[in-house]
C-alpha cells in the first residue's frame, strides 16, 4: 500500500477501513476496502484485507473470490492460500479445502495453518491425521510446549498424570470420553491420573465419573499454569485433555455403551426432582446462544453465526408452548436477556451462576434439550441425554456435513441451516418434527 502514500484520499479511506477492524465492524471494512479495488489499482494487500473482512462478515462466497484473486497477485505467499481453505471449509467443500490447505503447507507452513488443516481433518475423519496435526498448537506463540517427548511417552510413562483441560467448556467435554480408556490403562501402569479443570466442571466430573472403577481426582486447574506445562505446582507430567487422542488413537474414541446405549461416559447425574413424567407435558429445555467471546474477529464472528437471534428464539418458544410443552430455560450469561419478552412462558430454569453439576441435574429432568452449537451440546451428549442441536450452515467440522446425527454422540440429533443462513426455517423444522416426537413420547 505504499505507492499509494502520497495519495491523501487513498490514505483517508484507507484509515476509515482501519478504524472500522478495530470496532470489528467487518462488514463496514469489507465495503471499504472493495471500494478501494474498485477505484484503485490493484493493490495485493488491499486485496487480501477485503478478503479477511469478508471472511470475518461471514461472507465465505465472497471472501472466496477475493482469496483466489490474491493468490494470483502473492503467488508464493502462503496467506491466501489458507484463506481459501478457510472459506472453502465455510462453504463445506471439504475436500477442496484440504487441497488448498495442503498446497499452503508446501509453500509455508506454520502452526496457525497446521490447526486450521487440522479442524478441517476432522470434518473428513481422517482423525489420526487431524489429532497428530492438532499438536501444533503448542507452537503458537505465547503457549508453553508439550511434555518433553511427546504426549505419548507421556501418557505411558509419568508416575503422576496431570491432565489439564485447554480451551473452551464444549472441547473439554467433548474430549473426557478419553477419560475412561486413559484410566484402564493407568491402572494396569500403577499410574496416577488427577485431571485439572475449570472450576465449574469440578463437581460435575467428580460426580459423573464416579462410575468408573478407578476414577481420576478432579481438581481445579491452576489459573497460573499452562496445558503442557511439567513443572510445579502439584509435581508429575501435565498433559492436555486435547492431546489424549493423539495418544491414545480413536474418533471418536470407542465407549462403553452406557445407560440404554446412549454413549454416556458422564453418568449417574439425577434429576434435581425426580418425578413421574408419566402424564405431564414434556418438559424441552432451551440454550440459544453461543458463548459469548467478542475479544477478537473470529470469535466474535463464531457467536453471532451460532446464535439465535431474537425473532427465532420466541418464535421457538411460542411454537414450543402451542404444542403443549414446558420450555426449561438452560442458557446463562448475558444472552438470557433475550428471552425477556417469552419469559413468563418458562416452566422452569438453571440458577444463572450455577455449575455445571446443577445444570447437568436440570437438564437431566427435562425429556429433551434444544440447544445451539455451545458446551450445553456437548453436556448433554456427554450424559447421553437426547437433544436437538441447531447448527448454522458453515458448522465446525466436528458435526460432519449433510447428515442428522453425530458419531461423537448417538443421543443428539442435528438440524442445520440451509445455504440461505436463515434460522426460521431451522426452528420451523424442529417444531415441525416434535409433533412425531410427541406421539413417540
Amino acid at each position: 500500500m505504499t505507492a499509494y502514500s502520497s495519495d491523501p484520499d487513498f490514505e483517508q479511506v484507507l484509515e476509515e477501513a482501519r478504524q472500522a477492524e478495530l470496532l470489528h465492524e467487518w462488514s463496514e471494512a469489507a465495503c471499504i476496502y472493495q471500494d478501494l479495488i474498485t477505484h484503485y489499482p490493484i493493490n495485493a494487500a488491499v486485496v487480501m484485507r477485503a478478503a479477511n473482512a469478508l471472511w470475518l462478515s461471514d461472507q465465505p462466497e465472497e471472501a472466496l473470490e477475493h482469496y483466489r484473486r490474491a493468490s494470483l497477485l502473492l503467488p508464493d505467499r502462503p496467506g491466501p492460500l489458507m484463506g481459501l481453505g478457510n472459506s472453502l471449509r465455510d462453504l463445506n467443500r471439504f475436500e477442496a479445502a484440504d487441497r488448498a490447505f495442503r498446497n499452503c503447507r508446501e509453500r509455508g507452513d506454520g502452526p496457525e495453518l497446521a490447526c486450521n488443516h487440522a479442524s478441517l481433518l476432522i470434518g473428513l475423519e481422517a482423525y489420526e491425521e487431524a489429532f497428530a496435526l492438532a499438536e501444533r498448537r503448542f507452537e503458537l506463540p505465547g503457549r508453553n510446549p508439550g511434555p518433553a517427548g511427546g504426549v505419548a511417552a507421556a501418557v505411558a510413562q509419568a508416575p503422576l498424570l496431570r491432565v489439564r483441560s485447554e480451551q473452551g467448556l464444549g472441547d473439554g467435554l467433548q474430549y473426557l470420553r478419553w477419560i475412561p480408556p486413559l484410566q484402564e490403562q493407568a491402572r494396569g501402569r500403577g499410574q496416577s491420573v488427577v485431571l485439572e479443570v475449570e472450576t465449574s466442571l469440578v463437581a460435575l466430573l467428580r460426580e459423573g465419573l464416579a462410575w468408573l472403577e478407578n476414577p481420576p481426582q478432579v481438581r481445579a486447574r491452576p489459573e497460573e499454569d499452562g496445558p503442557g506445562e511439567p513443572g510445579e505446582p502439584g509435581g508429575g507430567v501435565v498433559v492436555s485433555l486435547l492431546s489424549l487422542p493423539a495418544a491414545l488413537g480413536g474418533a471418536p474414541c470407542p465407549q462403553p455403551p452406557g445407560p440404554e446405549g446412549r454413549g454416556a461416559y458422564l453418568r449417574g447425574l439425577a434429576p434435581i426432582e425426580p418425578e413421574e413424567r408419566y402424564g405431564r407435558p414434556p418438559r424441552i429445555g432451551l440454550t440459544w446462544a453461543s458463548g459469548r467471546k467478542l475479544a477478537d474477529g473470529f470469535t466474535r464472528r463464531e457467536y453471532r453465526k451460532r446464535t439465535l437471534p431474537a425473532a427465532a428464539l420466541v418464535r421457538l418458544v411460542e411454537g414450543l408452548v402451542a404444542q403443549g410443552c414446558e420450555p426449561v430455560l438452560l442458557q446463562q450469561g448475558e444472552d438470557r436477556q433475550l428471552a425477556e419478552p417469552v419469559a413468563h412462558l418458562f416452566a422452569g430454569a438453571i440458577e444463572a451462576a450455577g455449575d455445571f453439576l446443577a445444570t447437568a441435574r436440570v437438564v437431566a429432568g427435562t425429556d429433551l434439550v434444544l440447544t445451539v452449537d455451545t458446551a450445553m451440546a456437548h453436556l448433554a451428549g456427554a450424559m447421553g441425554h437426547p437433544a436437538w442441536v441447531l447448527l448454522p450452515f458453515s458448522a465446525d467440522p466436528r458435526w460432519l456435513r449433510e447428515r442428522d446425527d453425530s458419531p461423537w454422540y448417538p443421543s443428539l440429533r442435528l438440524f442445520r441451516q440451509g445455504v440461505e443462513r436463515d434460522w426460521i426455517p431451522v426452528v420451523d423444522a424442529v417444531l415441525q418434527e416434535l409433533k412425531p416426537w410427541r406421539r413417540r413420547r
